[in-house]
């Protein structure tokens, strides 16, 4: 098949999953009993100023300490780059997630710059490091949701049946870290994923698994564990203060429990952004928590504008490096 024709296809699939999911999140919204096209203007009328600065505070807290996560990844692959340097990486990374077509752009960005910046041989390193920072990242956020769930919803029947889901995909995040750091294991992988995959993929996955051995320290896990903890929490707090702005009045665990969840479906590659799929689970998920459709939804996407707004400092990082070339 021609590149061209099936990178449009794949563009269209992906149309559909954002615009599909977000058209459900409109009906649900509108069929809403009491629901008033001025529900909208009127809880953006009353919003409060100062949660919305404290989420905008929280992360960008969370990128300076994400970015340090991502440094200490790349010094293990032998990739000795500034931190500011690579701050100025970071933030173009994030302008191309929130601005070019799927969410993964960003990090591909990353790996091009940091291959310009170090010479062919660092690419693989740049990968594998990036790689596992986002990889590292998701594992995190889901055993987070997995220990909130067990700590407070356990015992809720309504709220206990997310833990299964949860649990099964801390178990495959745990076989495939298991399978990137074990020999043993990455061999019978290989050779299994051989079957059905090209003999190219297994190859490039021996060699990221070789790079992988990089990582087997447990000072560096210490400090991944650290970084990822402070880094994710506080991006779930950018919600709560989201919904804070708007008046939600509910307890900060319900966004420890949800927030991961909704963010693993919309790191996925399947919808522009994110759109669609995040808003519609969102939607499902705060609905068992009290909160009506259209809040659900608000608080999502004042989170996502605080995110556009922080990543326009890519745009002018990026601005500046093609005006010096």
């Amino acid at each position: 098949m021609n590149q061209s024709v099936k990178s449009n296809l794949i563009f269209v699939a992906k149309m559909l999953v954002t615009i599909v999911p977000a058209y459900f999140v409109y009906q649900n919204i509108t069929h809403t009993p009491g629901w008033d096209s001025g529900d909208l203007s009127e809880l953006i009328s009353e919003m409060n100023g100062l949660p919305l600065f404290i989420a905008l505070l929280c992360l960008g807290l969370s990128n300076l300490t994400g970015c340090l996560q991502w440094k200490i990844l790349l010094e293990k692959q032998k990739i000795y780059l500034s931190y500011f340097h690579l701050l100025k990486l970071y933030f173009v990374g994030l302008f191309f997630n929130n601005f070019m077509p799927g969410n993964v752009g960003g990090d591909v960005k990353k790996i091009y710059d940091i291959r310009v910046q170090g010479g062919q041989d660092s690419v693989g390193g740049g990968l594998t490091a990036t790689f596992f920072d986002r990889l590292f990242g998701l594992f995190f956020l889901n055993a987070l949701a997995l220990v909130v769930g067990a700590l407070f919803f356990v015992y809720d029947d309504s709220q206990r049946v997310f833990l299964l889901p949860s649990l099964w995909v801390f178990l495959a995040f745990c076989a495939f870290l298991a399978a990137l750091f074990s020999k043993r294991l990455g061999k019978l992988l290989s050779r299994v994923t051989g079957l059905l995959l090209p003999e190219s993929f297994q190859e490039r996955f021996l060699r990221m698994q070789s790079r992988f051995q990089y990582f087997r320290t447990s000072r560096l896990w210490g400090q991944i564990t650290l970084l990822s903890g402070i880094t994710q929490m506080l991006r779930v707090l950018v919600h709560f203060f989201c919904g804070w702005a708007i008046g939600l009045d509910i307890s900060v665990s319900w966004y420890f429990f949800y927030i991961p969840m909704i963010a693993i479906i919309s790191a996925l590659p399947i919808s522009i952004g994110g759109f669609g799929p995040r808003e519609l689970l969102a939607q499902s998920l705060f609905a068992k928590a009290g909160v009506p459709g259209l809040e659900a939804v608000l608080v999502q996407l004042l989170a996502y504008l605080a995110s556009l707004l922080l990543s326009l400092f890519g745009a002018v990082f990026f601005w500046f490096d093609r005006k010096k070339v």
